[in-house]
């Protein structure tokens, strides 16, 4: 599948493709030339971008429909919680005191 992507591409966008992966190089020779001075822009806690195709994705999860359909199930399960009437009762039994008006 990968391949067949790769033949469809035209001169410029291979050239373009090189070009990033340079840029991507040397910025990574960059940073580990920061990392063994003892300093760097950041600490390995965000996501590396050059890793995602190392992601193990389900079906689900790279299906679009799908994808659509949960989005849509959590929209309507947040307005439903938003509309929907609390029945909580009250702690021990005792009504909320703090905005009864004082007696005096």
């Amino acid at each position: 599948l990968v391949r067949e992507a790769e033949s469809l591409l035209t001169k410029e966008e291979k050239q373009r493709i090189l070009e990033r992966k340079h840029a991507e190089e040397k910025a990574q020779s960059e940073e580990q030339t920061l990392s063994s001075q003892g300093e760097g822009p950041s600490k390995g806690k965000g996501v590396d971008p050059r890793n995602w195709g190392d992601l193990d994705l389900g079906e689900t999860e790279i299906d679009v429909d799908a994808q659509r359909e949960a989005l849509l199930n959590w929209a309507r399960t947040r307005d439903w919680s938003r509309t929907a009437p609390r029945d909580e009762p009250e702690p021990d039994g005792e009504s909320d005191k703090e905005n009864e008006p004082v007696r005096g």
